[in-house]
């Protein structure tokens, strides 16, 4: 992840749900970050079928938070769903499932860390 930081970009999309080792996303992002740069970081897996709770997210962005500046933190997706004409594997109502939890759980981080 340290060469990714030195491309001349401003916003970086970084899974993070899916990972065994969530806490060791933030910390890297946290070590390589410039302040130009933001780090959006996955906060749901479209690849797990079961979807998350908002609280779930919520505690996943809070994790992520502890490391990273908070005006340079966001939250998205591990990575795309897929067209659903081409992977079948998520279906539609999964895939907004989880984008409801996602955008709910972090309206709940940001009541707690005192931006909502």
């Amino acid at each position: 992840m340290p060469s990714l930081f030195e491309l001349r970009v401003g916003n970086f999309y970084i899974a993070m749900a899916g990972e065994k080792d969530r806490t060791r996303v933030p910390k890297t992002i946290r070590q390589y970050l410039k302040p130009e740069q933001r780090a959006f970081v996955g906060v749901v897996s479209p690849i797990d079928p079961r979807v998350d709770t908002p609280e779930e997210v919520r505690d996943r962005v809070l994790e992520a938070a502890k490391y990273i500046p908070l005006e340079q933190l966001g939250t998205t997706d591990d990575c795309g769903f897929s067209p659903f004409s081409d992977d079948t594997s998520t279906t539609r109502e999964t895939a907004f499932a989880k984008i409801r939890a996602r955008v709910e759980g972090t309206r709940l981080a940001e009541k707690i860390l005192g931006n909502g």
